[in-house]
């Protein structure tokens, strides 16, 4: 039977996914990463506009939300490497998820 999270387990969730994707970048890449307060607050939003995610879901909306979006920002973006960004924000424009970058 699938784990069912309440609000608050979905923003530890986030935060532990988050956090994974950030020692990533920081390893492999030299970039620190950080998600600032409006991107985060839009992923949380989004992911608890439904009552019935569990993990898996949550892993694989995360990965449309911001993995796959930021994959391909960096790679028009082009920080410097031990660079910093930070996630502004992240939006839905024409059906794909998209992450905004300052660096």
């Amino acid at each position: 039977m699938p784990n069912h999270h309440d609000r608050a387990d979905i923003g530890q969730i986030v935060d532990l996914l988050v956090g994974r994707l950030v020692a990533r970048l920081r390893t492999e890449q030299g970039i620190d990463l950080t998600l600032g307060p409006r991107a985060r607050a839009r992923l949380f939003v989004e992911l608890t506009a439904d009552p019935h995610l569990d993990d898996h879901s949550i892993g694989s909306a995360l990965e449309d939300m911001l993995i796959t979006p930021l994959d391909q920002a960096l790679s028009t973006h082009d920080p410097t490497r031990s660079g910093t960004l930070t996630i502004t924000d992240v939006a839905r424009e024409y059906g794909a998820w998209t992450v905004s970058l300052r660096g």
